[in-house]
């Protein structure tokens, strides 16, 4: 009987019960949300990229690149999925009814107990998976396909195949990738079908029967067959490559290459051929002999013909007479290299126009007169201003307030003032975020957004102090009559990281003033509007931020600049571009624009030489492996309100040319530029290194010579620039005790390259002056470490900016090995006893001398070398200032060397002409009422061969030099004592306070 209270007992509740399709459906919708909650930032990234290019007008070069990525990534993506569930299920519908007994089958009866009718379902998701990873990633190779696509013709066959430069460029790269895809997507087809041919009883191993079903025998011939033939394919397209072989004593096909490995290559190709014949016929034969017949041939023919047999022609038809083999091969390397780095126009053509110009430097005069230096303008322009020390100076005495800084390298460019063509160096005072003085994000995001103005000094002139006399400069500006700066403000510059928000409802901090905050409210045109919820959060989601959505000061009117970085500006704008580690700041038109050199290149240009890029910075675009460049694009981007320009300058470079096929709208035509511009336009570094760096042996026109490397040059070494108290005195008596140790490397080991050197110049057979890049040679003596033995003067090579004449190299040559190159010279400073006296004085305690860089100026038909030379404070206030110049002329037998206060000084005791006035007079700044004026250094003491003193005093005075070097060795020695015995005191005085 049932107890009463069961009666009432509530009944649990019944689970409801969902069928299997309703928790897959519920299962897919769990993954599809936490998909879109992982990529929601990746979302937000994507649409406030198009959001910013579409700020700066090129909303269509972000849909275009996104078209092309997608397009590619879905093509390969259901191609592979075709491919591989097409053959699924030919492997489903190719199953045996029933599967053989054996070993293997409990396994797979387990899988097919869990499979099922679901196997379609399975074939689709393995296909999708696979597909996904195989074809996901072809989207990156956007830029091959839409070269290949908008490809133009060089007019320049390659003489090997007698093919047009153009099809090496812009469709070889796309055919090998589409062929190694589909090579690869093939061999991950077959395995997969094998597996599912296995898994369906069509394959056994472990079996005393039939293996492999007729079916499935058909089924794999045929998948072979396909590998065969894109290998066949793969094949025909690899004899183009070998014009970038590296085999040979130059880039390019060789004679192995031509002879053995070519050859090699079409028997290949025929053997694959006939091997994907021979699977097809395998399909009405037993077994399996025929497959494998051609697969092993193919092994032995790749392993004899393409590596042995190569290597036999090389070692013993090449190598013993190589020069005679190869000197074919070498007329086309050079032929070919000289145009793909810009130095040969038209190559081959008997008409052809040079970039390069030669000229011998010959009689070269070792003495200099004061005729020959009053009034020439490279005089004029001699830069006292080293570019690599004066940031020091530039951030001491104007960076006005913590948070702004300039580079650790100021810019060198030309300006008219006062009616006369000026070197200056130029340097941007941009925004030091990580020093503002409120670090909140209103501090660093609203209130302190960009740097202000910049600071321009001559470089031939300074203060009675030494330090660059400023013609712009100070916050706010303050500038001479040749200048004109409306538009201060900097809200994009170099290394600029983050983002601004501008136009808040607070306004931003322009500058401080003594005591006082100048507002500015920006009424540029760059930054992304950032009203409303959406924008906001997908900027938050951004940057990772959640300020930009909840900030009060953030509404309708506000806009987000970022991308504030210039380089990353542009390299976003134009991945395809390659750009140049220094770009620079020019004032024009009361603004500041920054000039960004762009480059195309390729590393498909057939017999190219590859250059040695070791030289260049790690920022450089040109740090890749690549046998054609150039300098196509001149960026231009307004610092105030982000306009980013593109102007072509190299219209007739194919490769910009497909380009601008591609996105029209992105280019501007160079005579679109301002005239202001153009004046300030530089012939690239970066390139130049390139250039020099490869004309140092491709200026040799025949092969043998080439071949022989014995005329070959080498950039001079680099003559260094630093000299510290606690090691000059050492350098000094090793130089004197023996003066041909200081003349060779102090190392074994190669020693660095010289820079190359703007400068403002009247170059040899020349009216006019011309802003040049300029760079000097000596001869390489050998090989490995031996080249470095030889450091005379044997050419210097100069390339022009002035846009009449922009591009043009002009390469001198020297005669005889007489002429001392920069490293020699830096020996001969060092070795000077007047040079290491005048060092002494200024290199006391609390200071460090710093040579500035050795410079050397074609005058007349003189070589004059100069060097300045700072004293700079150690401490945390590191302020250089030019105390002394050096000047020097002459051969390596008779070089005059002197060192004065002033340039001025410098030359005329050089010349020996009283009273030469060359050079501007030096400005005299007055200090400040309430600081002591700073006494001008004072000229070291020195013996020169010109003062009228008998051998005995002479003698007198060289032992009172050495008793006072004596001297200071005892009281250096004295001072060191000291400081220990303070410390000593120190220490106890710790302990006991203790």
């Amino acid at each position: 009987m049932r107890n009463p209270r069961d009666v009432f007992r509530p009944r649990p509740p019944s689970r409801p019960r969902f069928s299997r399709r309703s928790k897959i459906i519920a299962g897919l919708i769990l993954l599809v949300l936490l998909a879109a909650i992982l990529s929601l930032r990746g979302t937000a990234r994507m649409w406030t990229d198009y959001l910013w290019f579409d700020s700066l007008g090129h909303g269509d070069v972000w849909t275009e690149m996104l078209v092309y990525r997608v397009v590619l990534s879905v093509i390969f993506i259901a191609i592979f999925f075709l491919l591989l569930y097409s053959n699924l299920a030919i492997a489903d519908r190719l199953a045996p009814q029933t599967r053989p007994p054996g070993p293997e089958e409990e396994l797979i009866r387990h899988y097919h107990d869990a499979v099922g009718h679901r196997r379609r379902l399975v074939s689709v998701v393995v296909a999708i998976l696979f597909a996904l990873i195989v074809g996901g990633g072809t989207g990156g190779e956007w830029q091959k396909a839409m070269l290949f696509f908008n490809s133009v013709d060089f007019g320049i066959d390659d003489p090997q195949f007698q093919r047009d430069i153009g099809f090496y460029v812009f469709q070889l790269p796309f055919i090998q990738f589409l062929i190694s895809w589909f090579f690869r997507a093939l061999i991950i087809v077959a395995v997969i079908t094998a597996i599912a041919h296995y898994v369906n009883g069509g394959i056994r191993v472990q079996t005393t029967g039939q293996r492999v079903t007729p079916q499935v025998k058909v089924h794999l011939s045929v998948l072979l067959a396909l590998i065969a033939l894109v290998r066949a394919v793969g094949y025909y397209y690899d004899r183009f490559g070998l014009n970038f072989s590296s085999r040979g004593p130059v880039d390019g096909a060789t004679f192995t290459d031509v002879n053995a490995q070519l050859p090699a290559l079409r028997l290949l190709l025929l053997i694959s051929a006939l091997s994907a014949v021979l699977l097809v016929i395998n399909i009405w034969q037993r077994g399996w002999v025929l497959p494998v017949t051609a697969v092993g041939l193919w092994m032995v023919v790749a392993i004899v013909m393409g590596a042995i047999y190569p290597a036999i022609i090389q070692r013993f038809q090449v190598e013993p007479e190589e020069s005679t083999k190869e000197k074919e091969y070498i007329e086309r390397n050079i032929e070919a290299t000289r145009h793909a780095l810009g130095f040969d126009k038209v190559p081959g053509d008997a008409n052809k126009t040079d970039n390069v110009t030669t000229i011998s430097f010959d009689e070269l005069d070792t003495e200099i007169t004061a005729e020959e230096l009053a009034g020439n303008p490279s005089v004029r322009n001699i830069r006292l201003l080293d570019p690599d020390i004066v940031p020091n100076a530039f951030q001491v005495e104007q960076s006005e307030r913590t948070f702004y800084t300039f580079n650790n390298e100021v810019d060198v460019d030309r300006y008219e003032i006062e009616g006369e063509v000026t070197e200056v160096v130029i340097g941007a005072r941009q925004l030091n975020v990580a020093d503002v003085p409120q670090q909140s994000w209103e501090g660093r995001h609203v209130q302190y957004t960009h740097g202000y103005g910049v600071a321009v000094a001559p470089v031939n002139s300074v203060t009675t102090q030494g330090s660059p006399d400023f013609a712009v400069g100070d916050v706010p500006v303050v500038a001479s009559a040749d200048f004109e700066l409306t538009r201060p403000q900097l809200y994009i510059g170099e290394n600029l990281t983050g983002y601004a928000i501008v136009g808040a409802s607070i306004p931003e901090v322009d500058y401080t003033k003594a005591n006082e905050t100048v507002p500015f409210e920006y009424d540029g045109d760059d930054g992304v509007g950032i009203g409303g919820f959406f924008r906001q959060a997908a900027f938050a989601l951004r940057f990772g931020d959640i300020n930009p959505l909840i900030s009060g000061f953030v509404d309708g009117d506000s806009r987000i600049i970022f991308n504030r970085d210039l380089r990353l500006r542009v390299q976003n704008l134009a991945p395809f571009l390659e750009l140049d580690a220094d770009p620079y700041p020019v004032v024009s038109d009361g603004r500041v624009f920054y000039i960004v050199d762009a480059y195309t290149t390729s590393d498909r240009y057939p017999y190219g030489q590859r250059p040695d890029v070791s030289d260049l910075s790690a920022d450089s675009g040109l740090r890749k492996r690549f046998n054609y460049v150039r300098n196509s694009v001149k960026v231009v981007v307004d610092a105030f309100d982000g306009t980013t320009t593109f102007y072509v300058i190299d219209p007739e470079d194919p490769i910009i040319q497909a380009w601008r096929k591609i996105f029209p709208g992105l280019f501007q035509d160079f005579e679109q530029m301002p005239a202001d511009l153009q004046n300030h336009l530089r012939y690239p570094e970066d390139l130049f290194r390139v250039q020099t760096t490869m004309w140092a042996r491709y200026f040799i026109d025949d092969p043998e010579t080439f071949y022989a490397n014995s005329v070959t040059w080498a950039v001079a070494q680099d003559p260094g620039t630093r000299i510290t108290a606690r090691t000059f005195l050492d350098e000094v008596t090793e130089a004197i005790a023996a003066e041909e140790t200081a003349t060779a490397a102090a190392t074994r080991q190669l020693e660095r390259r010289i820079r190359p050197f703007y400068q403002l110049l009247q170059l040899p057979e020349e009216d006019d002056v011309d802003f040049v890049i300029f760079r000097t040679f000596v001869p390489i003596s050998g090989s490995g470490d031996d080249q470095d033995e030889r450091k005379e003067l044997t050419a210097f090579i100069a390339a022009k900016s002035d846009i009449d004449e922009y591009g043009e190299l002009v390469v001198y040559t020297v005669p005889g090995t007489n002429i001392p190159g920069p490293s020699i010279v830096d020996a001969k400073i060092q070795a000077d006893t007047q040079i290491a006296d005048a060092f002494t004085q200024l290199n006391q305690q609390g200071s460090t001398v710093l040579q500035g860089n050795l410079l050397m100026l074609p005058v007349g038909d003189s070589l004059l070398f100069v060097r300045p030379v700072y004293v700079q404070a150690t401490g945390e206030t590191e302020l250089p200032q030019v105390k002394q110049v050096i000047a020097g002329i002459g051969n390596d037998d008779d070089f005059v060397l002197v060192i004065r206060p002033t340039l001025d000084e410098a030359l005329a005791a050089l010349s020996d002409q009283d009273g030469l006035s060359v050079f501007p007079a030096q400005s005299a700044t007055p200090e400040p009422d309430d600081a002591e004026p700073a006494p001008a250094p004072t000229a070291a003491p020195s013996i020169s061969d010109e003062t009228p003193i008998d051998e005995d005093t002479r003698q007198a005075l060289s032992e009172l030099i050495s008793e006072l070097r004596t001297t200071q060795d005892s009281i250096d020695e004295d001072r060191r004592r000291l400081d220990g015995l303070i410390g000593e005191l120190e220490s106890l005085l710790d302990s006991a306070g203790g």
